[in-house]
């Protein structure tokens, strides 16, 4: 496979502790940061192309995972299955029952750099490739050559 960049949201806090946890795994793709869930929101309604992964921290502080997740699944459903939640902290039974009633993919920290890169590689494939075939759908028919008269 080749090397396919990412484009990557990180929704991180002010301070930039999810950034600077990541920030080797982060390196090899394209990574947008915003400062709090609300930002991120913003960013994700207002990007020109579509992220291939928004990487959120399980347990925020100022809107946790599970509820960024739940408004991402009712405004933007393409947003919430891109969701990957990062544990910075171990599991408590809240966050397992969560992460086991969604689909969505959580990696723990310390994050291996490799197989985070193979991750979000396979997501920027995917994504693209699903984006070409809606673009190639929504393309408009040609209609007949022939001249219509009246």
């Amino acid at each position: 496979m080749s090397r396919h960049r990412a484009r990557i949201l990180v929704v991180d806090c002010p301070q930039g502790t999810l950034a600077l946890a990541l920030e080797v795994a982060l390196a090899r793709h394209e990574v947008d940061f915003a400062r709090d869930a609300f930002d991120g929101i913003y960013r994700i309604d207002c990007a020109v192309r579509p992220y291939d992964v928004v990487l959120c921290d399980l347990a925020r502080g100022d809107v946790p995972g599970p509820e960024l997740w739940a408004y991402l699944s009712i405004s933007r459903q393409d947003a919430a299955e891109r969701l990957v939640f990062v544990a910075s902290a171990p599991l408590g039974s809240e966050a397992k029952a969560f992460l086991a009633r969604v689909p969505n993919l959580c990696v723990e920290l310390p994050v291996d750099p490799e197989a985070f890169d193979a991750l979000a590689r396979r997501r920027a494939v995917v994504r693209r490739s699903a984006w070409a075939a809606n673009l190639a759908k929504a393309q408009p028919r040609q209609q007949g050559t022939g001249t219509s008269h009246e």
